[in-house]
């Protein structure tokens, strides 16, 4: 018997051995991601996490390992860009892009680096403490949307998190993002 969860690999499997191949999607508990009903707790938690300053802010979020693979120089090349938009168009930058990662891992570029060299310190937050998946449930749920720009993705874990608890996200076609 072959269970698996890459459809990817369901499709191929399948066409092999029909009879002894099953696909079991990914799925995560309803009582660890889910939408946060209390408004007022949900803004308290933005407002805390993120500054005052921040807490009406558009807010994106990225969660990643600082790997190549998974672009974080672009998300912030491409950060930089809306942040310009936002400012010839609206005359204000009230966005914030928060990015759950370990800024300077050895694996991956100098994000703090980056962030200076494209001057928009002021918009990126970084998250970089590992954290218990109550608080993760909480970032989820400050953010109004989650972005996934790798290039080699064979699933997406925050995205089905993001999904889980009604945040939009914005992922590129590959691998298991494209279900």
């Amino acid at each position: 018997l072959i269970n698996c969860h890459s459809y990817l690999t369901y499709n191929i499997c399948k066409e092999l051995v029909p009879d002894r191949t099953n696909f079991i999607p990914h799925a995560l508990p309803n009582d660890v991601y889910f939408p946060i009903p209390d408004k007022n707790y949900v803004r308290n938690a933005k407002k805390q996490l993120l500054g005052e300053s921040k807490k009406d802010n558009f807010t994106l979020f990225w969660v990643n390992r600082n790997a190549k693979r998974k672009r974080p120089n672009d998300v912030l090349w491409a950060w930089s860009l809306f942040m310009k938009k936002l400012e010839e168009k609206h005359g204000k930058k009230d966005a914030t892009l928060l990015m759950h990662t370990q800024p300077d891992d050895p694996e991956g570029p100098n994000l703090y680096s980056a962030v200076e060299m494209l001057g928009i310190g002021d918009s990126v937050i970084f998250s970089p403490e590992r954290v218990e998946f109550e608080k993760m449930n909480i970032l989820h749920n400050i953010s109004d949307c989650c972005i996934n720009l790798a290039y080699a993705e064979g699933f997406g874990l925050a995205t089905l998190e993001a999904m889980q608890v009604g945040k939009p996200i914005i992922a590129l076609k590959t691998g298991g993002l494209t279900r």
